[in-house]
Order: structure tokens, then C-alpha cells, then sequence
């Protein structure tokens, strides 16, 4: 993608002089699809917009148009030009200098603005525009669907990186709480079942969000390309997806206690840019990896248990059992290993699959090594991973 900067007034007596520029320009990279940058355009006239035309059918796609001053975005509005290009208003700016950091993950940092809002910048890791726009687009859908989601208010800049600004009037982390007040462990995370239950009644049209499933195939087949997996490995893991029962069920996908808010009594969801539609296990499947899986052996490698889930490593197998005990209603330990023995298989499908969001890290022959040990189960879960009584 080449990036193209529009500036000042751009009308019918310079904008032959803007076609020439940007063919000039779009020379230099052939087959890349122009994005105009219009963060110093003040006006831009019929004509101007004419040339802006000619480009878009020679892509013969919508092209994007960032950073629109609010009077620009309103010609572009007003002609019509919206439903012809990406238009995109500038980013309110935003610091977070100084702002207490609440919560962290593989690709973001979120900081507490003020007592009413929170931000999530994702700094820690290279994240798109369009991926963060589709997350924010999530979270709006799901929120008007009924989810207990957390409002978002905007997509911002935090100097060099984005972020999304959320409501959260007095709120703060599942897992900020349950430390602050240990007592409230099993209460708590007993009540995240209860509402993870409740999120799983909604249905959803097919297309609403992406497919769970096909997700997983598409990592599977970019790990396989990325020589993490091999050809038969890739198979085994497609036929073992064939078996998952086919749901539209919505499910948040990252369902722990760093992305659950607690405000008031109310239990709200965050970070909902992986949301999907599929089979409720699937959304078992991070919170046994984190909590069971691996906050218990951090220790052993000189690491902090709390930065996985936010939780030290014994409150993280218990607010995994609580979870349990809330969704399905039973303290019966017998029952609740045995659900927790059927979602390993589902936990182990995720984190295989989850490899592929890093393939372009520089460390990746690293990260597929520290990967291996669940690579070598797929044929142990193609045995044995079915679907789960309850769900």
C-alpha cells in the first residue's frame, strides 16, 4: 500500500496538477493501492474529487481516505463520496502519560484515562487500523445485540499508536478485583460462568460475526505454510474441526478475567475483537490454556503467574473451577475434571492455531519451538476431542 498526502485546497485550477503528482507517484510502486492521507487537506472541490474518482476506478475498488478534517469529511458526505471511498475522520489525539495501567496483553496496554473511561493502545505489538476498526465495529454489534459489553466511545491516537477509548465509569478488571479482595474468588468467578452461560443463549444470523471454525482453518493452513506444522498435521487438525459441532452461537473468544470488567455488580466484556460466532467450548478453550495450562507452570520458568490472567497461579485454577461450577451448576468435583479433561482438547486446537497471529514476529522459530509440545498432541486430541455434554 502506498500512502498519498493531500494538502490545502485542492480545486479546478491545481488539480491536473494533483493527477499528474499522484500517477507520478503510483508509478514508482505498480499494483500497490493508493491511500490518501488528508490530515493537511482544508477543501477539496468537484474537481479535485473527479481525479480522486479516476484512481478509484482504475483500482476498481473503494480506496481509503484517512485522517478527514470534519469539513472535508462533510463534502465527501454530502456529494455522495462515502459510499465510493473508506473515509475516515482524524483521530482525536490522546495521552497516556502518566495514566495508571490497568490491564496488558500480547498486543496492547490499557490505562485508566479518568474515572469514567479507559483506553486500549495497542503499542505492544503492530496492530492494523482495519483490525482495530472491525473490533470496535464488534463491540458495537454485540452491544446492541444484548452482550454486556463495554461501551466504546472512539478509535483515537496515542501518539504513534492507536487505541480504542472505552466507558468504564468506576469499573476495573475481574482480576484487579478478585486480587484486591481474595474473598470474593469463588463468588466472583462463579458469577463469570453464570454470565458466560447467559451470553452463550444468544444466536446470532450466520455472517454477523466471523466463523470460529473457519478461523482455526485459515491459522491452520498459515501455520502449515510457516513450516510450523506439517502437510499431515494440517490434515489431522481440519478433520479434527470437522467434528465440532457447527453453532451461531456468539462467543467473546478471549473469555478471562483481564477482559471482564467489574462495575458495580455487573460483569462487562472488553477486548472483543476476536468475538465469532461457533461452538460454546471454543470459548473455553483460551481460559483453560491461560489459567490451567499455563499460569501454573510460569513459576517454573522465573515468571509472574499474574501476567498471564492477571491471577497468581493457585487463584487462576480456582477461578477456572468457579467458571465451571457457574456455567454448569454442580459442585461435583468428579464432573468438573471431567469437563475440565474435555476442554484441554479444545485448549490445545487454540493454542496450535493460535500461532499463526505471530508468524511475522522476528523470534517466530522460537515461538513455534516454546509451540511444539502442543503440536505433538494433535494426534492425541484427534482420538479424543468430541463434544461436550451441557453445551
Amino acid at each position: 500500500m502506498v500512502t498519498i498526502n493531500l494538502s490545502g485546497r485542492i480545486d479546478a485550477n491545481n488539480a491536473g496538477t494533483l493527477e499528474e503528482e499522484i500517477s507520478s507517484q503510483l508509478a514508482k510502486f505498480p499494483g500497490e493501492i493508493p491511500t490518501f492521507d488528508a490530515e493537511n487537506l482544508s477543501y477539496i472541490s468537484s474537481a479535485g474529487l473527479r481525479v480522486l474518482l479516476k484512481f478509484r476506478k482504475l483500482s476498481g475498488e473503494k480506496l481509503n481516505v484517512i485522517n478527514a478534517s470534519d469539513d472535508v469529511y462533510n463534502i465527501f458526505e454530502v456529494t455522495g463520496f462515502t459510499e465510493l471511498f473508506n473515509v475516515r475522520k482524524k483521530f482525536h489525539e490522546i495521552s497516556v502519560e502518566g495514566c495508571p495501567v490497568i490491564g496488558e496483553g500480547h498486543f496492547s496496554v490499557v490505562y485508566r484515562l479518568d474515572s469514567d473511561t479507559v483506553a486500549k493502545v495497542f503499542s505492544k505489538f503492530p496492530t492494523t487500523l482495519d483490525s482495530i476498526m472491525a473490533g470496535q465495529k464488534s463491540a458495537r454489534e454485540a452491544f446492541i445485540r444484548g452482550i454486556p459489553t463495554a461501551i466504546t466511545y472512539d478509535v483515537v491516537r496515542a501518539g504513534k499508536y492507536y487505541g480504542v477509548v472505552y466507558e468504564m465509569a468506576g469499573a476495573e478488571t475481574l482480576a484487579e478485583a478478585i486480587c484486591k479482595n481474595p474473598s470474593r474468588l469463588d463468588e466472583l468467578s462463579e458469577k463469570a460462568g453464570r454470565v458466560l452461560r447467559e451470553i452463550h443463549g444468544a444466536e446470532f444470523e450466520p455472517g454477523t460475526f466471523p466463523d470460529a471454525v473457519e478461523v482455526w482453518r485459515k491459522s491452520a493452513q498459515t501455520i502449515y505454510e510457516h513450516e510450523a506444522i506439517s502437510l499431515a498435521e494440517r490434515d489431522m487438525l481440519n478433520k479434527i474441526f470437522d467434528r465440532i459441532p457447527v453453532r451461531n452461537t456468539f462467543i467473546h473468544n478471549d473469555y478471562h478475567p483481564k477482559n471482564i470488567m467489574l462495575q458495580g455488580d455487573e460483569l462487562l466484556l472488553i477486548d472483543i475483537a476476536e468475538a465469532a460466532l461457533g461452538y460454546p467450548a471454543i470459548d473455553f478453550s483460551s481460559l483453560h490454556f491461560l489459567a490451567v495450562l499455563v499460569a501454573p507452570t510460569m513459576k517454573r520458568s522465573g515468571k509472574k503467574p499474574e501476567d498471564v490472567i492477571g491471577l497468581p497461579d493457585d487463584m487462576s485454577l480456582n477461578f477456572w473451577y468457579g467458571v465451571l461450577r457457574g456455567y454448569f451448576g454442580t459442585d461435583d468435583d468428579a464432573k468438573l475434571q471431567e469437563y475440565t479433561r474435555a476442554f484441554e482438547d479444545y485448549s490445545v486446537m487454540r493454542a496450535v492455531t493460535a500461532i499463526a497471529r505471530r508468524v511475522n514476529e522476528p523470534n517466530f522459530a522460537r515461538i513455534k519451538m516454546g509451540m511444539s509440545p502442543f503440536i505433538a498432541k494433535i494426534p492425541e486430541v484427534f482420538d479424543s476431542l468430541q463434544p461436550i455434554e451441557g453445551i
